[in-house]
C-alpha cells in the first residue's frame, strides 16, 4: 500500500457571510490555490465537518470541494479534499507520496490575496 503525505497549501480564502456560516461551520473557505503549476480553483464547497486525517496527520475542517484548473488547453474537474488544521493554522491536502511535487516550495507557493476578504 502507497504511503499518503501532507502537502501544505496557501490558498486564498474568503471570509464568510452570516448566511454560508449557517451551513459551513468553519469561519472560512477556499476560494483557490497553487499546486505545482497550476492554479486550482475551488468551485464549490460541498461539504464541511470537523474531522481527523488519518492518512497523515492532523486535525481540523475537512471541506469537500469541487475543483478545477486547466491543462493541456482543458478544464479538469474533480472532487477534491482540504484540511484547515485549526489549531496549527495550516492548510494542507492528503497526497499519494509518487505524486506529490517534487519541488514543494513551488508546489505551495503563496497566492495574490487580492481583494478576497469582507468586512
Amino acid at each position: 500500500m502507497e504511503k499518503f503525505v501532507k502537502v501544505p497549501i496557501f490558498p486564498i480564502t474568503k471570509y464568510m457571510t452570516a448566511k454560508e456560516r449557517n451551513q459551513i461551520p468553519a469561519p472560512m473557505k477556499p476560494v483557490s490555490f497553487m499546486f505545482g503549476p497550476d492554479e486550482i480553483h475551488v468551485d464549490t464547497v460541498l461539504d464541511c465537518d470537523r474531522g481527523v486525517s488519518r492518512k497523515v496527520g492532523g486535525r481540523g475542517f475537512r471541506f469537500a470541494c469541487r475543483v478545477s484548473w486547466w491543462c493541456d488547453d482543458a478544464v479538469h474537474t474533480q472532487k477534491s479534499i482540504l484540511w484547515f488544521d485549526d489549531f496549527l493554522q495550516e492548510w494542507f491536502v492528503e497526497v499519494l507520496a509518487s505524486r506529490a511535487p517534487e519541488d514543494w516550495d513551488k508546489a505551495t507557493k503563496l497566492s495574490d490575496i487580492g481583494d478576497f476578504y469582507d468586512d
